[in-house]
């Protein structure tokens, strides 16, 4: 118990250390405070790897982990539209550059895991490299490059209701991703990406109606709609579709309120955040390796030291690609 008690305090210590009240009415200020929270969210993905199939006090972090997700979905998709508006020809060039970057550092993190797995174990299997690759990678990254794709089919080839169709899509992409029986993260927090897109391009509506009492019953009725989820089975797609997604979308609501009014902002979190791509991808190797091997009071230690030590040393390889792949894009 006081493990638990421990892992949640320095969670809530990197959250809140050095917070001031500030109240945000700025677009640009929104879009800085959600992203001064990446690392933090990775993180809190790293550890809810390890605790989400034990029976202890930490095992509510695994199940937060569809909601930390959703978060990265929704800075996305705010980053992309904000991108979008603020330059001419930003369509240009953009599946060269964000699908080459996105598939680089994924084949980084993939020669990464061989690696430590040949450091660890002594052995390789060289045939099932290549294949390795495409079983191996986060399902993560197959699931934003089908974003990029469409917020690039839509924005370029459509010029009204374009995050009404993106959401229309996306709805339809998560029921039927349930119905043929992909793995349940692939759908439970995909909303969260339209979602971004609408609160930048409305930024305004969505922000007075926030401080509206009808905004905020509303935030409260679609917490308690999505909570309803954790009663419903594996097999409900009411529960594992519409309420996961409606308690991501309910959180990154009930961010906001939090954000409206506080500033959140110190070194540990910059620290992260600065890693928090890498963070996420190296951790997988890591959790493979101690999974059944280690109890997860060490378990945690381990795997996130050795996962942003690995972020620490491939950092500025990820930095160096994307700096080629960029100029490689305007010869």
């Amino acid at each position: 118990m006081l493990y638990a008690l421990l892992i949640y305090a320095i969670f809530i210590f990197i959250l809140l250390f050095g917070i001031k009240f500030r109240p945000l009415t700025k677009e640009a200020d929104f879009f800085f405070s959600f992203n001064r929270l990446r690392g933090f969210f990775a993180l809190e993905i790293v550890v809810g790897h390890v605790v989400r199939y034990e029976s202890s006090l930490l095992y509510p972090i695994g199940k937060f982990m569809i909601i930390s997700v959703a978060f990265f979905f929704f800075v996305s998709a705010y980053g992309m539209a904000r991108s979008y508006d603020a330059k001419e020809d930003y369509l240009h060039g953009f599946l060269f550059s964000k699908f080459s970057y996105l598939l680089a550092i994924a084949v980084i993190a993939y020669l990464h895991s061989l690696i430590i797995k040949f450091l660890f174990t002594g052995s390789i299997e060289p045939k099932h490299i290549i294949r390795g690759f495409f079983t191996s990678t986060n399902w993560y990254i197959w699931e934003l490059l089908f974003f990029y794709l469409l917020f690039f089919l839509i924005y370029r080839y459509i010029p009204k209701y374009r995050v009404s169709i993106i959401g229309v899509l996306t709805l339809l992409f998560a029921t039927g991703g349930f119905a043929i029986g992909l793995p349940q993260h692939y759908y439970c927090s995909a909303m969260a990406f339209p979602a971004g897109l609408l609160f930048y391009e409305h930024f305004n509506t969505v922000t007075r109606f926030l401080k509206t009492v009808w905004g905020k019953l509303s935030t409260i009725i679609m917490t308690i709609a999505g909570l309803y989820s954790l009663f419903l089975g594996e097999d409900s797609l009411l529960g594992m579709v519409y309420l996961r997604n409606l308690i991501c979308l309910a959180f990154l609501l009930l961010l906001t309120y939090f954000i409206s009014y506080f500033e959140v902002s110190n070194k540990i979190l910059t620290y992260l955040g600065k890693y928090s791509t890498e963070i996420y991808l190296y951790q997988f190797v890591f959790l493979l390796l101690t999974e059944r091997q280690l109890a997860y009071q060490v378990r945690i230690p381990v795997v996130v030291a050795f996962t942003f030590l690995s972020a620490l040393v491939l950092h500025p390889l990820n930095i160096w690609v994307k700096k080629k792949l960029k100029n490689l894009m305007l010869l």
